[in-house]
């Protein structure tokens, strides 16, 4: 079906932003994701000197957010889209400018950072395009400091619609039970699922573990 064929433009735009489409993509995500991104930061309970690592940043509001509360700390992040890096660059280039936040184009299943370099990572959105994600999360444990936190923000997979289920090739959509799951099998302790309180504004799941 032509509307089939679409969405699977749309939505690998959505796991891969490229090009024009791409930076179109990423400026609806910078404007769509902004509640998501602010109520994820304050789950985390950033402080000034943590050190943050955020995973498929995007546009980088998240990121940016991230930063406004490390105000003595480090912000870092991964994104595999070269065209969201440069995004993100530049949306963040004051505090990349002042040492405080490093963007790279990168792949979540191997992190280029030594053990224990962070005390809060965090993603949204992000997840459903991780190609190994049970691989992944214990590369994030990996990178979290003993007593880190990590955050997993998503939209249930049971919000979704028919047409955006049925994009099984391009991504894995997830319940916050199905993320906890995943979450303990990795190591992590203390799992909880947290269930956005304006679930008009997001309804969105927020699945917290720490290391």
């Amino acid at each position: 079906m032509l509307r089939d064929r679409l969405a699977r433009i749309v939505w690998a735009q959505f796991g891969k932003p490229s090009g024009l489409l791409g930076r179109f993509i990423g400026n609806g995500m910078a404007r769509g994701n902004e509640y998501a991104a602010r109520w994820t930061v304050s789950l985390l309970e950033i402080q000034p000197e943590s050190r943050v690592l955020e995973i498929g940043f995007g546009p980088g509001v998240s990121t940016r957010y991230a930063s406004e509360k490390a105000t003595l700390g480090f912000v870092a992040g991964i994104d595999h889209s070269e065209t969201m890096v440069l995004a993100a660059r530049r949306r963040n280039a004051d505090a990349i400018r002042a040492g405080r936040m490093d963007l790279k184009q990168g792949d979540v299943s191997s992190l280029r950072y030594p053990d224990e370099s962070f005390d809060k990572v965090f993603s949204i959105h992000s997840i459903y395009f991780w190609s190994m994600p049970a691989q992944s999360l214990q590369e994030l444990r990996r990178v979290l400091m003993p007593g880190g936190l990590l955050a997993v923000t998503i939209e249930p997979k049971d919000r979704w619609t028919e047409l955006q289920r049925r994009q099984t090739s391009l991504m894995t959509l997830y319940s916050g039970a199905d993320l906890a799951a995943m979450f303990a099998s990795a190591g992590f302790r203390d799992v909880r699922v947290e269930v956005c309180p304006e679930q008009d504004t997001f309804p969105g799941e927020c699945v917290l573990g720490v290391r």
